[in-house]
């Protein structure tokens, strides 16, 4: 069985069977005791609610992706930096479930099965190309982000909100330079990546094509 067992979910609970993850870090973020999303308008509450999910499961999928198996294929020094990272996703994937326990429940319907095996394609046969997919999801999660953190946008609204989820932007474009070098320090080409990247952002937008809508609304558009 693959480490990455699709769980039989609602939308709010784990893509992942946790228990099969390698090495689960411990969270490192303090989560706020405010409301994070006071202040965010009852129709972006559920754009947010319905977007969240696929974001839990990439988090969920990256604590993985950067430790077991890719860490023991490793120099020591780069495996450190990978837990590292690991130990952000860890954080990430803490934040959001903070976030989901104050929404309403995700309207649109997701296949956690699909999501899974969306994730688990990042996986690849050498560590250099392995973590070139990882760094190229990051990539295009940060394109993703990035309108939906505009000042001004709906999510601005929310600004306890707003501010954590700029925070988790800013870790995931460190990961993606992080991981890129690394993958380059073993022979992976810039041209290679480039190539990755375009992929990883189209697949990224065929999967969250069920969503499209809420983003447009949550980009204020």
């Amino acid at each position: 069985m693959h480490p990455l067992q699709p769980a039989t979910v609602a939308a709010k609970t784990s893509c992942f069977n946790r228990a099969a993850i390698d090495s689960t870090p411990e969270p490192h973020y303090t989560l706020q005791p405010a409301r994070l999303t006071q202040g965010l308008a009852e129709q972006h509450r559920q754009d947010l609610a319905d977007v969240l999910p696929y974001l839990a499961c990439g988090e969920e999928s990256a604590v993985y992706a950067f430790t077991g198996r890719l860490q023991s294929a490793l120099p020591a020094d780069a495996a450190q930096v990978l837990q590292r990272i690991a130990d952000d996703e860890q954080g990430h994937a803490d934040l959001i479930a903070a976030i989901q326990a104050e929404l309403p429940a995700a309207q649109t319907s997701i296949s956690p099965l699909r999501l899974a095996q969306f994730f688990r394609r990042i996986e690849a046969a050498t560590p250099a190309e392995h973590l070139a997919r990882v760094a190229a999801l990051d990539w295009a999660v940060c394109k993703l982000l990035q309108p939906l953190l505009r000042i001004g946008g709906p999510v601005s609204q929310a600004p306890l909100l707003h501010s954590a989820m700029c925070d988790l932007r800013q870790d995931e474009a460190r990961h993606v330079r992080l991981a890129r070098g690394l993958a380059q320090q073993m022979g992976f080409s810039a041209t290679q990546q480039t190539a990755i990247n375009l992929d990883m952002q189209q697949r990224l937008q065929r999967l969250m094509q069920p969503v499209h809508a809420a983003l447009q609304r949550l980009r204020g558009q």
